[in-house]
């Protein structure tokens, strides 16, 4: 991370504690003010300070604060369930523990205030594949197709040099052998192991021998992948090249609903130090239309609000189909189980205790984003291709659509099918026809934005998706993507030969549209021209 940003986020976390020590002495009398004239009508806006302070007191680094707020929080629950005069003769109790508070807080601000650890942001790592085979055809091969989709390859012979080369760079992903001839098998070197958990690389592990404790050992050291022989290439090269996307694509977008402002401001710098796209919602009323149009992976959501409830919340989120599967995690200070299991029986999916750490909130987010996204690849993705489905493909296309429209900006839609496949599957078979199926999608994949989206219409057909795309910007993509593919060469049996695509690209900058389905047929009608006129060519 460069200094400078360094410099920035230290200091917006500085300002942020401050603004927080700043408001703590009005807080702790406004708390007082809710017991000095003893009525119980003001228990519910007690309960409501002293559940705030209780989880935001740690974040800023006054524990013992917190600790004391969350003492006042769970006093004032047991007064709140006596009768009138029982919750009457129990107000002095809690007028002395808001007082100690508020000496507590005079006391915590004279003294020196201790630096947070803070989350650091992300290095980037540069995007090479490093090959770890035995010297051969299968190296050859996979190095060349790898090569043929635009992958850095670094070709390695031992553990040795695998671990003197990470002493000086760092791979995104290892294809490694869990055996070479001439060392001990992969899963004995400490040091260089040690030395792939530490830099973060993303392992795929290969064995000539398909064995329960292989497999045990490469989970261990959490392989990604573990390949057989004999090879599939085509689904090596997609697996690698998913890899690759996921360190390279945006680390996700999470919505915060917390009604404690400077506290919301917090988990958003945190969030966004480790690349996270964050959208606070201020005003609960707007939930819908605020996550209608900010479209978040991940929604964290503060349990206990002044008006609504983070269960209530959740359940009005899950009437809505877009919403159906967005992961909910609520965040508090609550420390009662079966409070939080009651919580999790109304449309939440996890639980985060209050106060968390920085680099707890952030890893507690990665990992549930991550957990989000591969399940919706499972329900959302082709089998064969791992590009979105037909209606999913759509639905991107009616949302990035919508959003042209709001924000004027032009999209283009872009259909694409292979030339003469039929043949294909009727001379070489149709697990050859899989492979030049599974190579076009793996190219697509690789040369489009990370805003854009890429599906599988249906056979050997495609759709691309791009955002703030003009017409002539979208047509040059897709004649570089037809010459890269009509250079890739398919084999079988010996017998090579080459394949071509028909494309038609439809765009907002060219002519208007009301929506996106006529993007789609004008596309698809340009596509059917371009077959007409001889195919391999953009129209």
């Amino acid at each position: 991370m460069k200094k400078n940003n360094h410099a920035d986020l230290s200091a917006a976390f500085a300002a942020l504690r401050l603004r927080f020590e700043q408001g703590l002495p009005e807080r702790a009398e406004t708390m007082l003010m809710f017991v000095t004239e003893s009525e119980t009508s003001q228990l519910k806006s007690l309960l409501a300070e002293a559940h705030k302070l209780a989880g935001a007191c740690g974040t800023f680094g006054y524990n013992e604060l917190g600790f004391s707020a969350r003492q006042i929080e769970q006093l004032v629950k047991t007064i709140a369930v006596k009768p009138a005069d029982e919750q009457l003769q129990a107000f002095p109790l809690l007028k002395q523990a808001v007082l100690d508070f508020r000496l507590a807080v005079s006391a915590a601000l004279a003294k020196q205030t201790p630096e947070r650890d803070t989350i650091a942001c992300s290095t980037t790592q540069p995007r090479t594949i490093w090959l770890l085979l035995p010297a051969g055809r299968l190296l050859d091969e996979l190095s060349a197709q790898l090569e043929a989709f635009g992958h850095q390859i670094l070709k390695l012979s031992s553990y040795l040099e695998c671990f003197e080369q990470l002493q000086r760079q760092t791979p995104t992903v290892l294809f490694a052998a869990v055996s070479l001839s001439a060392d001990l098998a992969l899963f004995q070197q400490d040091a260089l192991l040690k030395l792939l958990s530490k830099h973060q690389v993303r392992l795929v592990a290969y064995s000539e021998v398909d064995s329960f404790s292989l497999r045990i050992k490469a989970a261990q050291q959490r392989a990604e992948a573990f390949f057989i022989s004999p090879l599939d290439i085509p689904n090596i090269i997609t697996t690698v090249t998913e890899l690759i996307e996921q360190e390279s694509k945006y680390a996700g977008r999470v919505a915060i609903v917390e009604d404690d402002g400077l506290l919301a401001e917090h988990y958003e710098l945190v969030l966004n130090a480790a690349g996270i796209q964050t959208h606070q919602v201020k005003h609960v009323p707007n939930i819908v239309s605020e996550l209608m149009k900010f479209q978040p992976d991940l929604l964290l959501m503060d349990l206990y609000m002044p008006e609504f409830s983070g269960p209530e919340i959740a359940g009005l989120l899950r009437q809505y189909r877009n919403f159906k599967r967005l992961p909910i995690v609520f965040l508090s200070s609550e420390l009662n189980k079966t409070l939080q299991i009651h919580a999790l029986s109304h449309g939440g999916d996890d639980f985060l205790t209050k106060p968390i750490d920085d680099v707890l909130l952030v890893q507690s987010v990665k990992v549930r984003l991550a957990r989000s996204f591969e399940i919706k690849n499972l329900i959302e993705k082709d089998s064969l291709t791992h590009l979105i489905k037909h209606s999913a493909i759509k639905d991107a296309a009616d949302l990035e659509f919508e959003r042209s429209e709001r924000l004027q900006k032009p999209l283009s839609i872009v259909m694409l099918d292979i030339d003469y496949f039929k043949k294909v599957n009727d001379s070489y078979g149709h697990a050859t026809g899989d492979v030049v199926i599974t190579a076009l999608a793996t190219l697509l994949r690789k040369r489009i934005r990370k805003t854009d989206r890429a599906g599988r219409y249906g056979g050997e057909e495609f759709m691309l998706v791009l955002p703030d795309c003009a017409g002539e910007q979208a047509r040059a993509l897709v004649r570089g993507i037809l010459d890269t593919f009509s250079q890739l060469q398919f084999s079988y049996h010996g017998d090579y030969f080459n394949c071509t695509f028909s494309a038609g690209v439809a765009s907002t900058s060219d002519n208007s549209f009301s929506n996106a389905a006529e993007l789609i047929e004008v596309a698809d009608s340009a596509l059917y021209q371009a077959k007409h006129a001889g195919r391999n060519q953009v129209c």
